[in-house]
């Protein structure tokens, strides 16, 4: 598989394993950057942290090979995230929003996907991923992503945002004493303009012209705000 191909694969994994909330809305977007722009990137990860069970057991260990997801002692991930305005994390994947609550991102250590909730532009029919998923259409695209092919644009099933909830995607703020924001009753974590967060080479930046992604190993990035979007 490539690099792209598990890009995009990670991308799907992650966005269908969203957490189902409602009512997360969002709010006035950054704006600001260039026009339609050429060239693309960006991407996101699934929670495996699990809850272990420690109440004591007076029965028989069970023998022989786990035969059902149940009998697999599932142990909690290691993550950290710290370094103040250059967030650093360790981990399976990191979201946010930008403080407008207009953008949600969701990026691990091989792409970085944004989501814009309300913008002024559609992107270009040719700006679209070779594989986007269905019928998906330039009108009908809402994220863009980390990409090493043409395009950068895509439709997702399930939205982003729910993956910024602290007790999801956004775990990392509340370590790293981040801000956080209330959008629908969920609280999600929140980039602050002049900050940046990073998993591996993958990083993301937030401005109040808008947010943008990059990947140190593919040399891939993109930008978008509420009016413009830029990927190369």
């Amino acid at each position: 598989m490539t690099r792209g191909a598990r890009a995009r694969a990670l991308a799907a994994v992650a966005l269908a394993a969203a957490l189902t909330l409602s009512g997360c809305g969002g709010g006035d977007d950054e704006d600001g950057g260039t026009t339609d722009g050429a060239s693309g990137t960006a991407g996101p990860v699934p929670d495996t942290d699990a809850a272990t069970d420690g109440a004591a057991q007076t029965a028989p260990a069970p023998t022989g090979t786990p035969t059902a997801p149940a009998d697999i002692a599932v142990e909690p991930g290691s993550r950290s995230a710290g370094g103040g305005t250059a967030i650093v994390v360790e981990g399976d994947r990191a979201a946010f929003v930008l403080p407008s609550g207009n953008v949600a991102c969701t990026l691990n250590d091989v792409t970085a996907v944004c989501e814009v909730d309300d913008r002024s532009f559609t992107p270009r029919a040719d700006h679209l991923v070779d594989d986007s998923l269905g019928d998906c259409t330039a009108e009908a695209a809402t994220a863009i992503m980390i990409n090493d092919g043409p395009g950068a644009w895509t439709c997702v099933e399930d939205p982003i945002r729910p993956q910024t909830v602290v007790s999801s995607g956004g775990w990392w703020a509340e370590q790293n004493g981040s801000e956080t924001l209330d959008l629908g009753g969920a609280t999600v974590a929140v980039l602050p303009y002049g900050s940046s967060i990073s998993i591996g080479q993958v990083t993301c930046s937030s401005a109040e012209a808008g947010v943008s992604c990059s990947s140190g190993e593919t040399g891939r990035s993109f930008f978008v705000s509420r009016s413009s979007y830029q990927y190369g």
